[in-house]
């Protein structure tokens, strides 16, 4: 994969939901209730599903990794978790490795 596609992809990615923002209405208040709660179960399944590799355990560092991304989830923030995610992976790599 070149710099010009992940850099084109980014564009798209990021202008179409800046797009989202501007032109669509905001939905009803009993749909936004729903969509609210999303994050944090999409969040959850996915990170279940991290910690297993091959019906056993994850490693060590994919356990900090997990552990750095869930303290960040209060701030509701995708940047913040994949952050925090980095940071506990990086913290599992220098205390474990």
């Amino acid at each position: 994969m070149s710099v010009v596609l992940i850099a084109l992809l980014a564009v798209l990615t990021y202008a179409s939901r800046a797009l989202a923002l501007v032109l669509m209405p905001h939905p009803p208040e009993r749909i936004r209730v729903v969509l609210d709660r999303i994050p944090a179960p999409l969040f959850a399944s996915l990170a279940a599903l991290s910690l297993l590799e091959d019906g056993a355990i994850a490693g060590a560092t994919t356990l900090t990794a997990a552990a750095g991304a869930l303290l960040a989830t209060p701030t509701r923030s995708l940047l913040w978790v994949l952050t925090g995610g980095l940071g506990g992976y990086v913290a599992g790599v220098l205390l474990i490795a």
